[in-house]
């Protein structure tokens, strides 16, 4: 809760100073690059471990705080982004939707971790040279950064609407 502050009184004015506008769009592109990123460290600790290395516990604060600011920029500019496109009449069927798309999400996750209990797919992940978790945060983290590309570039060409405070 603390980076909410922090994004609009620091962050977003820094941005700003250098020409560079946050808009909800870019935020939510951002975040989702970030939470890519947290899965890339992730992946990359479980390799250090997969070899048996050990390192400090305090290592795992770093994609805590990547996950969780990209959380911050989904999140909390997500549900603002929609409830500001959506007219007063469909403000609770485009709530509905955003909480769908999470749900979405998570039976993607569910999926996915699923089918890595097939023969074959282990039988793949072991000839790629990874351990099972590391290869899933990668899996994830390719994701994520497929979903930013992609969500990235629709977004350019979307159609900004001002439904915020109109009754």
């Amino acid at each position: 809760m603390l980076l909410i502050p922090f994004n609009n009184l620091v962050l977003y004015p820094a941005l700003r100073r250098f020409g560079i506008e946050a808009t909800a769009l870019r935020r939510m592109t951002a975040g989702i690059a970030f939470a890519g990123l947290s899965w890339i460290v992730v992946g990359l600790m479980q390799v250090v471990l997969d070899g048996g290395n050990t390192f400090s516990i305090t290592w795992q604060v770093l994609p805590y705080a990547l996950l969780t600011l990209g959380e911050v920029l989904v999140s909390a500019t997500g549900l603002e982004f929609a409830y500001s496109q959506a007219p007063q009449a469909m403000k609770g069927a485009i709530m509905s939707f955003w909480l769908l798309s999470v749900t979405i999400g998570n039976l993607w996750v569910l999926v996915v971790n699923a089918g890595v209990k097939n023969d074959a797919v282990i039988g793949f992940i072991k000839s790629s040279g990874f351990g099972l978790t590391a290869f899933q945060m990668f899996f994830f983290a390719v994701f994520a950064f497929a979903a930013a590309l992609a969500f990235g570039l629709v977004a350019r060409s979307y159609p900004l609407a001002d439904h915020y405070r109109k009754a």
